[in-house]
């Protein structure tokens, strides 16, 4: 396995940053400074690097690359600042979210400016399916979180929602980096296709892992609250599962920790999620995603490129075990 996958890209994830800063700047300061706060924290670029890994592997030699996946990281930020408002999340990649540091105002406008930012680097883009492509995600993206909203509102969960939120909220945008990176190409119309699959499935599975390191992770590794879900009220899969298998006593008092979402109950819920064999449940149906990925980029011919793309795959089924 590659110590480093991204080791072949180096040059355009360089790229990558820059155009990222640069893209963000406005002659509001206000609007700079707040931006930057959350796009120099880092955070993994999956989505970007997923886009210029697909479009190397299939041959890709032109001169949009990083506009396109500068777009999409920027789409994918401006989602986390609006979500880190509603969720009233506290930390976001190891740092204070906008809206802890500032306040909400700040992070509604400026989660709004970033979006203004990627749909300003996909106005630049010559093919019209890309453009639509990112504003059909951006829609379906936008959906999703209305549609966890219904959800929680309503407090009747399954494993048929989890899923069709996880689709819209997470999946879409992974299935748009890669298919975007096919359009790009310029290559046929199977191509795409299976680019779209691979990365719908690899969003899934990267969901499926984050979800599960919400019970099982350590916050310093993750840069996320461990049991934020839960505090959260965000129903996820490990949740789902272990209200399936857990004890009597210990389903009562998931439901009555889940109502209340007290922090000092956390402790017993990740035990019970750990013990009732919920963590194992969910681990194997992300390890079915992550094949049926491997399994699809074997449509692909053998580079540098696809080779990197099966490392990030294997890579994320580690990291959760």
């Amino acid at each position: 396995m590659e110590l480093n996958p991204y080791k072949h890209i180096e040059t355009e994830l360089s790229e990558l940053e820059i155009v990222l800063q640069n893209s963000i700047y406005s002659d509001i300061e206000l609007a700079t400074e707040v931006s930057s706060y959350i796009v120099r924290s880092g955070g993994k670029r999956i989505r970007p690097i997923l886009t210029v890994l697909v479009a190397k592997t299939l041959a890709y030699r032109g001169k949009e690359l990083i506009t396109l996946a500068a777009a999409i990281e920027l789409l994918h930020t401006a989602t986390l600042i609006h979500d880190d408002v509603v969720d009233e999340s506290e930390v976001r990649r190891g740092k204070k979210s906008i809206h802890k540091k500032w306040d909400n105002a700040h992070g509604v406008l400026v989660g709004d400016f970033v979006y203004s930012k990627a749909f300003q680097l996909m106005a630049s883009l010559s093919n019209k399916k890309i453009i639509q492509t990112l504003a059909n995600s951006t829609n379906r993206i936008a959906e999703g979180e209305v549609l966890q909203l219904n959800i929680l509102e309503s407090k009747v969960f399954n494993e048929e929602d989890y899923f069709e939120i996880i689709s819209r909220k997470t999946a879409e945008l992974f299935k748009a980096s890669a298919s975007t990176g096919a359009l790009l190409a310029n290559v046929d119309e199977n191509l795409v296709r299976i680019s779209s699959e691979f990365g719908f499935l690899l969003g899934i599975s990267f969901q499926l892992r984050d979800d599960l390191l919400d019970y099982s992770g350590k916050e310093f590794e993750t840069g996320k609250e461990i049991g934020k879900d839960f505090l959260e009220g965000k129903v996820t899969l490990p949740l789902i599962k272990a209200l399936q298998l857990a004890k009597t006593n210990e389903l009562k008092f998931l439901k009555k920790a889940f109502a209340r979402g007290d922090k000092e109950d956390l402790k017993k819920v990740i035990d019970i999620i750990r013990q009732s064999g919920a963590i194992d449940a969910v681990q194997k149906k992300a390890e079915k995603y992550s094949d049926k990925c491997l399994y699809l980029l074997d449509n692909f011919e053998d580079s540098t490129y696809k080779k990197s793309l099966e490392t990030i795959v294997i890579d994320l089924q580690e990291r959760s075990n």
